[in-house]
């Protein structure tokens, strides 16, 4: 990796899923869940160009096995409710509520070497999507990590 290549900008798009149910039959099945963060991790390719004698793939990922170096978890300011399907809520309530579920979150996340040697800082913003196309963002939630 070069210098250059440590700051970069991902978007991602966060989607409720039915956990293998075929429909959404009843309400109790639609209920609204609570986003309260997201977490981040790195897998690194030691490829058979580097690793002629052993090939291996290093992950920080929450499906392998432990590492020193972990995840790192960023919270939202307050959790964002995300549901399945439409929700018949009135056009002036606020998206990412209870009573107004997003049916996707959609995020920004950039990450920048910092001033502190070893430290980035990431940035994170967010948006409640409603099927319709409504959005309501939350302010941009700015972390160190050292």
């Amino acid at each position: 990796m070069k210098p250059d290549e440590v700051d970069f900008t991902a978007r991602v798009e966060l989607e409720p899923k039915l956990d293998g149910l075929s429909s959404i039959s009843n309400e109790k099945e639609n209920k609204p869940t609570l986003c309260y963060g997201i977490v981040l991790w790195f897998d690194t390719g030691f490829t058979s160009r580097f690793c002629k004698e052993m090939p291996v793939v290093l992950s920080t990922s929450p499906y392998t096995p432990r590492t020193h170096w972990s995840q790192t978890i960023l919270t939202f300011r307050e959790p964002i409710a995300i549901a399945l399907g439409n929700f018949s809520a009135e056009k002036s309530s606020t998206i990412g509520t209870v009573s107004c579920p997003a049916s996707k979150i959609q995020l920004r996340i950039s990450i920048a070497r910092a001033t502190q040697h070893r430290s980035i800082d990431i940035s994170l913003e967010a948006a409640g999507v409603l099927p319709d196309g409504r959005k309501h963002s939350w302010p941009v939630q700015i972390f160190n990590l050292s």
